[in-house]
């Protein structure tokens, strides 16, 4: 219960980046190289590509994959997605980005009363200045719908780079 007061907390306060440290550890050895952490600002697009085998609504996961776009600027992220060769945003206003480092996390939870609670998470790695690694996850919860109908809880989740196409 605690837990799940504290989620709420998260996701209904304003996103706030904080600088992370590495944590020293002992007796580690100096790394020869450090990867530069670089700002995620910019705008990224790729192809997400869904995993087949986890709990998943067919509608949901083309073959094929789906393209995205992520916009960043500072704490502001835009989502979108493309439909008929046209970007429309997903849940505008919503994300928000928690970076430390190299790596990111951009995030958005919403819910029409009485009916659905959906949520969306990208985690993202720098491969380098100009790639990012990129993984979806996404829950939905159809309260309305009857437990044995495929759309009444599903998820989704997948992977692929994302390549930055402006600054």
């Amino acid at each position: 219960m605690i837990f799940a007061g504290l989620a709420c907390g998260l996701l209904m306060t304003p996103a706030v980046a904080t600088p992370q440290q590495t944590v020293p550890q002992p007796d580690q050895e100096p790394a020869q190289y450090v990867q530069p952490s670089l700002p995620f600002d910019g705008m990224w697009e790729g192809i997400i590509h869904f995993d087949k085998e986890a709990f998943l609504t067919p509608t949901g996961t083309p073959d094929k994959g789906l393209k995205y776009r992520l916009e960043i600027s500072g704490l502001v992220v835009r989502v979108f997605i493309e439909e008929d060769s046209k970007f429309v945003e997903v849940k505008p206003g919503l994300f928000h980005i928690a970076p430390v480092e190299t790596n990111a996390v951009f995030f958005a939870s919403e819910a029409a009363p009485d009916s659905w609670v959906e949520s969306v998470v990208f985690t993202a790695t720098q491969r380098d200045a100009k790639t990012l690694i990129v993984q979806l996850v996404r829950v939905v919860n159809n309260r309305s719908l009857p437990l044995d109908d495929k759309q009444s809880k599903f998820a989704a989740r997948g992977a692929g780079d994302f390549s930055k196409v402006a600054p």
